[in-house]
């Protein structure tokens, strides 16, 4: 259903008023949602190259698939997550998550008691580890810059294909009006003059 608009000066200024704010927002919103769409995209490269990162690393591990079946019981008591860092950035006045690295508990072990192995498997382990989480957070990461994407490009459209137009429609329909009733306020003063005139002129007869 269509707003009404009362049809006088002071909802002329409103309307002139609001066309002016959305139209200085416009370009603000323009340049937000190309900085986002930038991130964004450099947000879905970096998912692929953290995928690409741990199937090689996948493919490696592979390789030593007999040891960490031999080493299983050793190597979950040294990559227990003790914490995940995660730090908050702004971009675009859209808070956005950030992989910062992961913290393992630090459990000592005799390096005489365990096999050579365990240290490089350990730190593969906790590499792979690592760019699981990492990619985890990336994909936060994107699901954030999309959604403050799309939100920025429905703000766009609502005010290009909504609120500017309506905006201009009410100030030519306002403007109209008021034209129209300057005319017609003319038009009855000129007929009043004429006939005052001709009702003194009558009066000058008699």
């Amino acid at each position: 259903m269509a707003a009404r608009v009362k049809l006088n000066k002071v909802s002329l200024r409103e309307q002139k008023k609001k066309l002016g704010m959305f139209r200085r927002f416009l370009p603000t919103l323009e340049a937000r949602k190309q900085q986002l769409l930038m991130q964004l995209t450099a947000a879905r490269e970096k998912i692929k190259e953290q995928q690409d990162d741990i199937d090689k690393l996948l493919k490696e591990i592979s390789s030593w698939s007999q040891l960490y079946w031999e080493l299983e019981k050793d190597i979950r008591f040294f990559v227990r997550i003790k914490e995940v860092e995660v730090t908050i950035s702004n971009v675009a006045g859209l808070k956005v998550p950030y992989f910062a690295g992961v913290v393992f508990e630090d459990t000592p072990y005799s390096i005489f008691a365990t096999t050579y192995s365990l240290d490089e498997v350990i730190e593969k382990t906790r590499r792979l580890i690592s760019f699981r989480e990492a990619l985890k957070i990336l994909k936060e990461e994107e699901e954030a810059l999309n959604a403050g994407f799309i939100k920025t490009s429905q703000r766009i459209n609502l005010y290009e294909q909504r609120l500017i137009p309506d905006c201009r429609r009410y100030i030519r329909k306002i403007s109209v009006y008021l034209q129209d009733q300057q005319a017609a306020s003319v038009g009855v003063a000129k007929v009043a003059k004429r006939l005052t005139r001709e009702a003194l002129d009558a009066i000058a007869r008699g």
